[in-house]
This record gives C-alpha cells, structure tokens and sequence, in this order.
C-alpha cells in the first residue's frame, strides 16, 4: 500500500496541482493526507477522474487545515462526517 502525506503549503500555485495529480497517477497511491491546506476546493484538481473519497478538515486563522483522500477502489469508507 503507498500513500502520500505532504505539507504542501502553496499548492495553490501554478503548476503544484498537476504535479501532485502526475505523482498520484504514477504511483498508484491508496490514500493521500495533504496539510496547511488553507482550502478544500484541491480536489477538483488533483482528482480529475474522482477515484477518491475527500474529507477535509478547515483551517483555523493561518495555519492548519487538512485534506485526506482515499481510493474508492482501495478502501470502503464506511462512514464520514
């Protein structure tokens, strides 16, 4: 099982998305944890073909805030939030 926990503070940066998507593909990853976030619209972009399951946590002021996904096909999410 693979998976992907980054601090990825400027994600929203031009070309950061596409990056994380690319590394997602190739590395067939069974869950993603991204913090400092700021935001949860990321999974729009980073998830073009919707394979995960989102739940995000908001931040509090500047910092914080937590954006996890799990693949659909790799996990059943049997409850969330």
């Amino acid at each position: 099982m693979k998976g992907i926990f980054w601090n990825c503070r400027g994600a929203g940066k031009k070309g950061m998305s596409t990056c994380l998507t690319d590394m997602i593909c190739a590395n067939e990853v069974g869950f993603i944890g991204l913090q400092e976030t700021m935001k949860g619209s990321y999974k729009q972009k980073i998830d073009p073909y919707q394979k995960f399951h989102w739940e995000w946590v908001p931040s509090r002021g500047k910092s914080g805030g937590i954006l996890c996904g799990l693949n659909k096909y790799k996990f059943d999410v049997l409850g969330s939030k």
